[in-house]
């Protein structure tokens, strides 16, 4: 049932509506779902072939969705679910029954899921509606989002640049107001890393607070809510989160993230900048430094603490990665190197170098990581730092490519990014957050880590941020440019 009538301009804007704002609308039956699955449909029809954030789509039955949903809202007696009628996508990696899930490789292009992944069963349940699965890396080792079966996916803001890997197609797609919630995946910064190169608002849980019967035992990766909001993110948060019987890592503590009023003022933070082998750039400290001012001048205090990071923290991390997943890649590369993408075969001959003593080592860093932060998480409300060191990473940039950051020479691999210290503490809450834009109209994004298993808090400071910052929801200026 049509509500109203829609021009071409107002049909762009419902792509950027907010998740909180499409459900008002919904119950005060001024939006209908199929209304904004309509306009996201005609949007991806316009943009999906120069950004390539999907792998699959089910515009059919999602519209079948979309008006069971509106008839819902239609009805005085129907009983509403928390995500009734809002659009959802998958990235390419968890299950969905009967649905393809290629993990973005060849060698599992024909798979098919025989049930769905426990936080895709939430999501159904709570109304989401599953209009599109998207990209990521191969087998999700990747800062950017490329690979042989799928092509290329590109960063909304700029077609060159990347949006980031793994979760670079969810991003994408939600920089391009394809879709309204997304669901990522995050073992070194999977969600935060494209959350911040596209603009959009990613969660990394502590470890265990989402089920995941898949990657459950290794307890630096997790799988998180990613939109355009922060409010958004724990709407979809809430309902991913929670004990689950196939998981044992799950945690049956129930956290409901709060969506009240953000307040700045009192809040007490810290905020790093030298976490990684260079300085970010200076547009990144520029625009970082922007809303430090913007939080003092609303009653916030923010120190500049002397934190003794642990040299080489990224090297760490990435070593106990190639060390859990060393066998299992190096099957693949017996089986099959003739179908990898090259970016995972250079990853598969760097595996063959790692031995027992890096992943000692790695817990030996993520130690001393955690005797150096510990201070600063107990007597502040939050950390927060860079996401990146750099904005200009190609859509298609090898890791083994180097680039020069601030005189220093780093390669595109781990060298780049400054999330993996903490999935190396996995316990800690992490949300990247947009904050402003680089001299190049790149958004920048910044980190935010609160105490370990404090989800409530990390949301807080994230509101409060945002509330300043006064970005969320911007559709790219420059999309489609080139």
């Amino acid at each position: 049932m049509m509500l109203h009538t829609m021009d071409q301009g107002e049909g762009a804007d419902l792509c950027y509506l907010s998740a909180t704002t499409a459900l008002e609308m919904f119950c005060n039956r001024t939006l209908s779902p199929v209304e904004l699955l309509n306009a996201q449909i005609a949007r991806a029809e316009q943009i999906e072939p120069q950004i390539n954030a999907f792998t699959e789509t089910f515009f059919d039955t999602a519209m079948a969705e979309a008006r069971l949903a509106e008839a819902r809202y239609m009805s005085r007696t129907a009983n509403l679910r928390p995500l009734e009628g809002l659009t959802v996508t998958i990235k390419d990696v968890l299950d969905q029954k009967g649905i393809c899930n290629s993990r973005g490789s060849l060698i599992y292009k024909d798979h098919r899921a025989n049930a769905d992944h426990p936080v895709v069963e939430r999501v159904k349940q709570a109304g989401g509606i599953i209009h599109a699965r998207t990209t990521t890396s191969e087998f999700a080792f990747g800062w950017i989002t490329a690979t042989r079966l799928w092509g290329v996916t590109r960063n909304p803001w700029n077609l060159d640049r990347t949006p980031g890997g793994s979760s670079g197609g969810a991003a994408a797609s939600l920089a391009a107001g394809t879709s309204t919630l997304a669901v990522g995946a995050d073992s070194a910064g999977s969600i935060r890393v494209p959350a911040s190169l596209c603009g959009i608002v990613g969660y990394k849980p502590p470890h265990g607070r989402v089920p995941d019967a898949a990657e459950g035992f290794d307890t630096y990766s997790v799988i998180g809510p990613m939109a355009r909001s922060v409010a958004d993110c724990a709407l979809l948060q809430n309902v991913i989160s929670g004990a689950h019987p196939a998981d044992i890592a799950s945690l049956r503590e129930t956290v409901v993230l709060p969506r009240d009023n953000p307040v700045v003022s009192g809040l007490r933070l810290a905020v790093a900048f030298d976490l990684g082998k260079a300085a970010p750039e200076p547009a990144i400290v520029a625009a970082i430094r922007s809303v430090i001012a913007k939080l003092e001048r609303h009653g916030a205090v923010v120190e500049e603490p002397d934190i003794n990071w642990p040299r080489n923290i990224g090297d760490a991390a990435l070593m106990h990665s190639a060390c859990l997943s060393a066998p299992w890649f190096a099957d693949m590369m017996r089986a099959h190197g003739d179908l990898l993408c090259d970016y995972t075969r250079w990853t598969a001959e760097f595996m063959t170098t790692c031995s027992l003593r890096d992943l000692v080592n790695s817990y030996d860093v993520a130690k001393r990581l955690y005797r150096a932060v510990q201070p600063v998480l107990d007597t502040c409300d939050a950390l927060i730092c860079p996401v990146v060191l750099t904005n200009d990473v190609r859509a298609e940039q090898m890791p083994w490519t180097k680039m020069r950051v601030n005189g220093v020479h780093l390669n595109s691999d781990y060298d780049w990014v400054t999330t993996a210290h903490f999935n190396m503490l996995g316990e800690l809450p992490a949300l990247s957050v947009p904050i402003g834009f680089d001299t190049d109209g790149m958004p920048v994004g910044i980190q935010i880590i609160a105490r370990s298993f404090d989800d409530p808090r990390a949301f807080r400071v994230a509101a409060a941020i945002e509330s300043i910052a006064e970005i969320d929801g911007r559709p790219p200026s420059r999309l489609m440019s080139s």
